[in-house]
């Protein structure tokens, strides 16, 4: 699907993991993806990471606080603060993850790091997990999709079906209803003239289309051996509501690491 470096690029490129199943129906496409060893170590030394804490803007805010300490007392209570604050969890290192992958191996250009948008330590924001822009081809679509993490045995897992679950998500992001909320909230963090230039480009693709021209993306990510029937059946399904010039990938990636160990495995750094 190209790469985003057209447009603010992906930095240095992650290796490829292993493709252990694959399909496609009309508009939509699935793929399993199986993650070694080698990839999960580039990852969590550097992007998985910088994408979970946000880590660059979190320096920032760590050291304009640490410069308002003026008295021992203060440097303490400060410091005490810092140490209190959560490793992420699970689900939200999982997100990141996808972000990242969508980022270097399927074009996604992220304009805004979603951890900015919490307001609480535990948050789950509402709304679509991932709204961005793809860049493939020398183009821009509109990005949305949903990102679900699960360490169930069962394929597929609880988190693909139901009311609540990744295709249902996904079959209410492909009408038109929440499509403008999302792109004004994309549009205002068009920081430079790049990414507004890629953004008018998307949104021109959209309105010409009549709201049809959007790319969406479906991300399980998983502890687990992997299930081609984690996806083939449900991608089936979506391509009954997602046709032409509207497309879907979901994917699943597999990883050697166990669900409860992710926020470990990134190695966030400690600003305490």
């Amino acid at each position: 699907m190209g790469d985003g470096s057209a447009v603010g690029g992906a930095g240095p490129r992650i290796s490829q993991g292993i493709e252990v199943y694959g399909g496609e129906d009309g508009a939509v496409s699935w793929s399993g993806v199986e993650l070694t060893t080698d990839v999960m170590a580039e990852l969590g030394a550097g992007p998985w990471a910088e994408r979970v804490g946000d880590l660059a803007a979190t320096r920032d805010f760590m050291t304009e606080l640490r410069g308002l300490a003026t008295t021992e007392m203060e440097t303490e209570t400060l410091k005490a603060l810092l140490a209190s604050e959560p490793e992420p969890l699970p689900w939200q290192v999982g997100e990141a993850l996808a972000e990242v992958l969508l980022e270097h191996w399927h074009g996604a250009l992220w304009l805004w790091d979603g951890a900015r948008d919490r307001r609480t330590r535990k948050a789950s924001l509402p709304g679509a997990d991932l709204v961005g822009l793809c860049v493939a081809d020398g183009s821009a679509r509109l990005l949305f999709g949903e990102v679900k993490s699960s360490s169930e045995q069962a394929s597929p897992p609880g988190v693909m079906t139901g009311s609540d679950g990744m295709i249902d998500q996904l079959k209410r992001l492909s009408a038109k209803d929440d499509h403008l909320t999302l792109m004004k909230w994309l549009r205002f963090r068009c920081l430079t003239p790049e990414h507004r230039a890629a953004y008018r480009t998307a949104a021109g693709r959209w309105v010409q289309s009549k709201g049809q021209d959007v790319q969406l993306f479906g991300c399980l990510v998983r502890d687990t051996a992997p299930d081609q029937k984690d996806l083939s059946n449900r991608a089936k399904d979506l391509a009954k509501t997602v046709v032409e010039p509207m497309h879907a990938l979901l994917t699943a990636w597999y990883l050697p690491v166990a669900m409860t160990s992710w926020p470990q495995h990134v190695g966030v750094l400690d600003f305490g």
